[in-house]
């Protein structure tokens, strides 16, 4: 086989070729998989905010004002007159931070 010099920069062309398409598609997954966890924390927040909602209403009425723990999250909600709706923050253990108002009817226990 004859030595020719094409062969050394076409495998260097090949290899950094190869090198760009492999770097790309790891910085694409984890770019992808930071997106997922937002949306897992997300839905996670929403989730423990209206199950502790569940359990403050079925205790009894909701206070205008109330601060509670959830699995290990911190939940602190204040009710807004005018919108007669809850403004709340909720802190993951993780660290994540959500705040969310919602719509919710106001109730009293009448025994």
């Amino acid at each position: 086989m004859r030595k020719n010099a094409f062969t050394l920069p076409f495998t260097i062309f090949i290899a950094f070729i190869t090198i760009l398409i492999v770097t790309g598609s790891a910085s694409l997954f984890k770019t992808q998989m930071q997106y997922e966890k937002r949306i897992q924390n997300y839905y996670l927040a929403l989730a423990e905010l209206n199950l502790a909602l569940v359990t403050a209403k079925e205790e009894g009425s909701l206070p205008t004002d109330f601060n509670t723990t959830y699995a290990e999250s911190s939940i602190s909600c204040h009710f807004i007159k005018d919108k007669s709706s809850y403004d709340c923050q909720i802190t993951l253990k993780n660290g994540f931070a959500l705040s969310k108002i919602i719509s919710i009817e106001k109730t009293t226990n009448t025994k």
